[in-house]
């Protein structure tokens, strides 16, 4: 008998869509991990997360994400301990462990005040 795990695909919706703007933004359009340059507009750039996007609260965290390429982003999601050491060289051991506590420890977020955050920020960086 054969047993395979389905991957759930998550629906990105308008608060997602400004988050990853942000994030490349942020990037300059280069991925963080091979450091190709692929500008902030390109489809090829993704906004790659740290922790699951379905840790809903820090979803939208700014240290829970980092630009990258199609081909990073999809090798570390293959490689999970590859990724825990990526993003820890990226960002360090204390947002690792307040990331990894917020994500054990739900809330409920205001995404009407996410979304106004981001865009102020999008602005602040001209996108």
């Amino acid at each position: 008998m054969v047993f395979f795990s389905e991957r759930r695909i998550m629906k990105r919706d308008k608060t997602d869509a400004l988050f990853s703007r942000f994030i490349k933004l942020l990037s300059g359009g280069i991925c963080a991990r091979c450091h190709k340059y692929l500008g902030v507009k390109s489809r090829g750039l993704h906004c790659m997360h740290w922790f699951s996007r379905g840790k809903r609260n820090i979803r939208f965290d700014r240290f829970n994400a980092a630009g990258g390429c199609y081909g990073c982003h999809r090798y570390l999601d293959q490689h999970p301990l590859e990724k825990t050491e990526f993003f820890l060289n990226l960002y360090g051991q204390a947002q690792f462990e307040r990331l990894r506590w917020l994500a054990d420890h739900p809330n409920k977020i205001d995404i009407q005040a996410i979304e106004a955050d981001l865009k102020e920020k999008i602005k602040i960086l001209g996108g």
